[in-house]
């Protein structure tokens, strides 16, 4: 008998979360979730789950004992908390996996910037790591203000700020230091990264490695909003930018995976073009988020999700697409602080020709804020054009269209 499970390791709470278990249904597999606490996925109705600590290998590995390891075909997460611990446990099991070290490399953000450092025709911004307090000495050096300081681990924007002077780093620096564990209760490292800022134009490049190429799907246009935090408030698939601008873009990332290492799924970079260069902002070895793959797969037709759930499974040689449309997401935030009661308008702009979905109901009656990370935005609204002059005025028309209301 073949083996016949799809072992999830965490996963997102939203967006491709819940849908990976009905992609594993469709291919013929049973998808089980393994979980430190079921509770945090409240959209999860009839998923099988196991609860155990998932933030430790042996315990993981004697979960997937209990099952049958003969049984298992796949170990994967959607979380980008829990790739590399998913990877590790594939190894272990026997199965054909990532490297867990290629994976911390990536998702160490000062492991990534000293490694593309070796090659001089990748551009980044200048950097400084701080390593836990005996670091702090270094902070006198810094000269060319703002810089941008971040967690060197963490996701979806926590703790990224733009500091103007030394004692807003300090502050933040401290912040990012104080904080023992993440979101996900994992330990956090006492590590930061201080970066030059850039700025310019930012966007985001989709790849597929198939273990023989990598495959670049498409490049994301992005706005964000929210100084001096830096949260995503829209993104445009495919971005309109000239041929050779997708070239220098294209090449950019290429050489940095590159030099970090091949991965077989799909890989999310962040790139910003300034004064005619490509920089290198970070590479993330997962999905895109900010529902960037049902953007793809109204564009081209592509379910990269389903790609890459099946890459934990099976070998993908390759993929066949073409682009036929713009499709845009709109995420809607708010300015001010208090209890979410209404969001006014959606009836109109269901009625918009090229309206995708929406969500806008899962934080009403909770208190809000304005944005200092992606968990603050209220929802989205995903529209489609054949064109990207409509496509913009359909998302301009979201932001007019709808108003909320807090008490």
């Amino acid at each position: 008998m073949r083996p016949n499970i799809l072992l999830f390791i965490e996963s997102n709470t939203t967006g491709t979360g819940r849908k990976a278990f009905d992609i594993a249904k469709e291919n013929g597999y049973n998808g089980i979730l393994l979980t430190n606490s079921i509770n945090q996925y409240h959209d999860f109705s009839g998923i099988e789950y196991k609860v155990c600590d998932t933030n430790d290998l042996d315990c993981l590995y004697q979960e997937v004992e209990k099952l049958g390891i003969h049984t298992v075909a796949g170990i994967m997460s959607t979380s980008e908390y829990y790739i590399e611990i998913s990877a590790a446990l594939a190894n272990r099991v026997g199965l054909n996996a990532n490297n867990p070290d290629i994976i911390r490399h990536y998702r160490d953000k000062s492991l990534l910037r000293t490694t593309l450092s070796a090659n001089q025709e990748i551009n980044q911004p200048l950097f400084m790591i701080v390593d836990g307090e005996t670091g702090m000495e270094k902070l006198h050096e810094l000269m060319d203000f703002p810089y941008i300081v971040k967690p060197a681990e963490d996701s979806g924007s926590n703790d990224v700020k733009l500091c103007y002077n030394r004692r807003e780093i300090e502050e933040q620096v401290q912040a990012i230091l104080s904080k023992e564990v993440n979101m996900r209760n994992q330990r956090m490292h006492p590590k930061v990264l201080i970066e030059e800022y850039i700025g310019g134009d930012e966007y985001s490049v989709e790849v597929f490695g198939t273990g023989k190429d990598l495959i670049t799907i498409g490049i994301t246009e992005k706005t964000t909003k929210g100084s001096p935090y830096f949260i995503e408030d829209r993104h445009i698939f495919p971005s309109r930018i000239p041929v050779e601008l997708t070239a220098l873009i294209e090449r950019s990332v290429q050489l940095a995976i590159g030099e970090l290492g091949h991965l077989n799924g799909a890989v999310h970079a962040e790139v910003k073009v300034e004064a005619g260069s490509c920089y290198i902002i970070e590479i993330n070895p997962r999905l895109a988020g900010g529902m960037i793959p049902e953007l793809i797969k109204q564009a081209t037709g592509i379910d990269l999700l389903e790609l890459h759930v099946r890459s934990f499974i099976e070998s993908i040689d390759s993929m066949m697409y073409e682009t036929a449309h713009y499709s845009g997401i709109q995420f809607v935030t708010t300015s001010s602080t208090g209890v979410l009661k209404a969001i006014n308008g959606m009836e109109k702009i269901e009625r918009f020709s090229g309206f995708h979905m929406a969500s806008l109901d899962s934080k009403k009656g909770k208190r809000v804020r304005k944005p200092r990370n992606s968990s603050d935005r209220l929802g989205y609204v995903i529209v489609t054009s054949s064109s990207y002059e409509g496509l913009k005025e359909k998302l301009n028309s979201i932001e007019e269209v709808l108003s909320i209301e807090l008490d």
